[in-house]
């Protein structure tokens, strides 16, 4: 309960404080977007250390990105989708040179930002893919808020995501994923980045170990693979460290003693309504009526 007490007190101070992040866009087209993005406050800007910049061949990232899948829904209260690729083939191609560029000239108190606009299904609506990346420790963390998910046509709506690409657009729970898992250090959401408006959903990669295994398989292959694999222990998803284990049986934990509360609340409302009921039924059984009066002879 004081967490959940301080989560909304820096919510509503973040909320007040005007916008977290600054975006600096690298490449800037109708389709796409590759560029900075660092804190708005400067003291905090400068606390911040990432292993940047760096230098990526087109081939690492590919083997990288075609390795990512998400499966939206799947909370507890919510029944599992199938399974994702984040990006797209041609998604792939159109993204790898900007975040090459950008990572380049990154700084330490950068994060690397993307979005990608496109539109699918016989609808044809505007469609964003959003997030971002960092390298911290010699690991990669990959960010994903929005996936593919419908924006209007409007100015506003396409702005938000532009001047913001880890704002996500609504609360849609997701699961980032990546193949082969054991690559995968900790995965989960994260408030900070979201700017405490909505979770995004992050991904911590041992990726140096997955290139210096430089797995061959072509990406077809890679997907097919990942989507047979991935889905037999997706719903439920299957935790990637022991931390993941416990603070999974935490929440389930905490889950049935707020039910157990929530069933005593009730139970006891329901007590004193009968109570309060029980005494005005009774009353006129309470109380003798008056013998009729005998007629006078």
């Amino acid at each position: 309960m004081k967490g959940i007490i301080a989560g909304i007190l820096i919510i509503l101070c973040v909320s007040c404080a005007g916008p977290v992040f600054v975006t600096r866009p690298v490449e800037d087209e109708p389709s796409l977007l590759v560029g900075l993005a660092s804190y708005n406050d400067q003291s905090k800007a400068t606390a911040i250390q990432h292993d940047h910049p760096v230098e990526w061949s087109k081939a690492d990232l590919h083997a990288i990105l075609k390795r990512l899948f998400i499966q939206e829904g799947g909370g507890y209260m919510d029944s599992a989708r199938p399974l994702q690729t984040v990006f797209s083939p041609e998604d792939r191609t159109n993204l790898i040179p900007g975040l090459q560029e950008t990572f380049k000239i990154a700084q330490p108190s950068d994060w690397i930002v993307f979005a990608l606009w496109g539109s699918s299904g016989k609808s044809q609506a505007l469609e964003v893919t959003s997030g971002g990346m960092f390298l911290q420790d010699q690991k990669l963390h990959i960010i994903v808020a929005n996936h593919r998910e419908r924006v209007s046509s409007e100015q506003d709506g396409i702005q938000a995501i532009h001047s913001n690409p880890f704002h996500s657009m609504k609360d849609v729970k997701g699961r980032l994923m990546f193949y082969p898992a054991s690559y995968v250090i900790d995965s989960g959401n994260n408030w900070i980045i979201g700017g405490f408006e909505s979770p995004v959903s992050e991904l911590v990669l041992d990726y140096q170990a997955l290139l210096t295994a430089k797995p061959s398989e072509k990406p077809t292959n890679v997907e097919e693979r990942a989507v047979s694999e991935i889905s037999k222990t997706a719903s439920p998803p299957a935790p990637s460290t022991n931390s993941e284990v416990d603070l999974m049986k935490e929440e389930i934990s905490n889950l049935k003693e707020e039910r157990s509360r929530l069933q005593h609340q009730i139970k006891q409302q329901a007590e004193e309504r009968s109570q309060t009921k029980v005494p005005s039924k009774s009353r006129p059984s309470s109380v003798s009526a008056p013998e009729p009066t005998k007629p006078s002879p």
